[in-house]
Order: structure tokens, then sequence, then C-alpha cells
């Protein structure tokens, strides 16, 4: 039987995540509750685990990826001998497909795609919206330079610190 393992939803503010590091491969065996990878939200680092034992088959999302909640992640079966069908998953305008990390060699040719990221308005990682929030910048005026122009947390502090010396500069003139 085909299992398809799909990306939490962490709650009412939080609709998507990034993909911090791939914990399982694609052929290897896993378990119920073992770890598959860890995601970062504009809240907290979590491990997402599996509902389910068997072999994993594919992955559809790579690490510095947005992944917006209840997206295909990751495809499961309960033998490597099954035949599967690949996930297909749209990507966002905003994210760049990837390549699928699937080396099973019974599984059918891949066209799997990065799952993507369903962020409304500007493209920013959710920890990137948090920490511009906290500093009360608006996110309009900082040039992102993750995949996509997608706006990151490191590109958020750069801005800040960037605006924190031309004030100090100006107030010296």
């Amino acid at each position: 039987m085909t299992h398809t393992i799909v990306m939490p939803d962490y709650g009412q503010t939080t609709n998507a995540g990034k993909i911090l590091k791939l914990l399982k491969h694609p052929g290897e065996k896993i378990s119920r509750g073992d770890h598959l990878l860890e995601v970062e939200t504009d809240k907290v680092s979590v491990e997402v685990e599996s509902y389910v034992s068997g072999y994993l088959r594919q992955v559809v999302v790579q690490e510095g990826q947005i992944v917006s909640a209840m997206a295909p992640i990751a495809l499961v079966t309960d033998t490597l001998e099954e035949p599967v069908e690949p996930l297909e998953v749209k990507t966002s305008a905003a994210m760049p497909a990837a390549q699928p990390a699937s080396v099973v060699p019974r599984a059918a040719a891949q066209r799997a795609t990065a799952a993507p990221a369903s962020l409304p308005g500007l493209a920013a990682a959710p920890a990137a919206k948090a920490l511009a929030k906290e500093l009360g910048i608006d996110l309009i005026l900082v040039p992102g330079t993750g995949p996509g122009g997608l706006i990151t947390r490191k590109d958020v502090e750069k801005f800040a610190n960037t605006t924190d010396k031309t004030q100090e500069r100006l107030k010296n003139l």
C-alpha cells in the first residue's frame, strides 16, 4: 500500500515551514515515529515524524525549501517491490522546481517536483516574517536572496543591521 506523508499543519498562525534537513532518504526502511526531516516555522524548529512504517520511496522536498501545510512531502510503501506512481506536485511561481531525491531502483520514472509554499503577498520565510514583525521592518523594503527572490531570516537581519548603521551615520552628520 502506498502512503503519502504531508507537511503537518502547525496552527492558525503558521501556514508553512522551511525544510532544514532531510533525516531519511529514499530506499530506507522507516518505522512509525521515525523522524523524516527537520522543519523551521516562524515559532519553532521541529522534526516531522512518519505516521506509517514501510520504505521511503520518494522525497519531494529539498533542504531550504518553504513548504505549505498539508502539501505532500514524501511517499512511503509497505514493501520495496510495490510499484509506485511518483508524486507530481505543482510548484509556486515564487519557488523553483526541485529535483526529486529518489534513488529506489524499482520506482517509476521520476517526474516529481518540489512542494510549493502558498504564501500570501510577499514571498518570505516564516522566520523572516516573524523577525521583521518583531523589528518593525516592512518586508517590501527587504531584498530577497533566497530561491525565486524569497526573503530569508538572514535577509531581514542584514537589512536591520544596514539600517541601524545608516541611522548612526545620519545622527553623526
